[in-house]
């Protein structure tokens, strides 16, 4: 195994902050970092007095903008963050029917967090935390990169999705030694796409070659 998961939702005056604590020590003693899902902006600022390596969710319950403390809190404790914005942003099917992340139909009373994820990630980019790419669903990995393009292009650009989606995605998940970017001492690892995704960031799904530690796995 790569991580310790674990999945927090903080009770007044309950166990959960010092059982992480407990998960984090141990984690570490066995060389396995401890990952943490929190989605509210109390739970994910509460999250991190136990000192885990990262944050898998963008806080999509509440605004940091109100809550600028916690903002700062996320930001000085220096762990990346994953992007994971579409599981809010309804995925629609051939029929352009609205489904949630399991097939269902999409919960329109979630609506609220497809913005205030969208607005909190922002906040967390220009705060200056490592945001990678992330997804949270069942569909597809070429559908859930294309609902996440189209969440991530609410507040990022086509160069900072680029970004997002290659060297901070290797340091969101702890990897960013061995993937990422082309550098020497780095996995050989490619994809050839046709398009420019420094101008439309959809390009990304227009991939022509993949390959993988130096070798041609796929071209067509």
């Amino acid at each position: 195994y790569d991580y310790l998961k674990t999945v927090v939702n903080t009770t007044p005056g309950g166990p959960e902050i010092e059982t992480l604590k407990f998960i984090v020590e141990e984690g570490n003693k066995r060389g396995m970092p401890t990952i943490v899902h929190a989605v509210s902006i109390k739970d994910t600022g509460l999250v991190l007095e136990a000192g885990p390596a990262m944050l898998v969710h963008t806080p999509h319950v509440g605004r940091l903008d109100e809550h600028p403390e916690v903002l700062a809190q996320i930001a000085a404790a220096d762990i990346p963050m994953t992007s994971t914005l579409s599981v809010f942003v309804p995925h629609f099917d051939d029929e352009g029917n609205a489904l949630f992340r399991d097939a269902g139909p999409f919960p329109w009373d979630t609506i609220s967090s497809a913005g205030e994820g969208a607005v909190n990630a922002r906040l967390l980019w220009e705060a200056g935390v490592t945001y990678g790419y992330g997804t949270d669903t069942q569909w597809a990995p070429q559908e859930s990169l294309r609902d996440e393009l189209r969440a991530l292009s609410l507040v990022f650009s086509p160069h900072e999705i680029v970004q997002i989606i290659t060297i901070n995605a290797a340091d969101a998940t702890l990897h960013g030694e061995q993937f990422g970017s082309l550098e020497a001492g780095k996995y050989g690892d490619v994809v050839i796409i046709e398009g420019n995704p420094l101008q439309d960031p959809y390009d990304l799904l227009n991939v022509v070659t993949t390959i993988k530690e130096g070798k041609v796995v796929s071209s067509h």
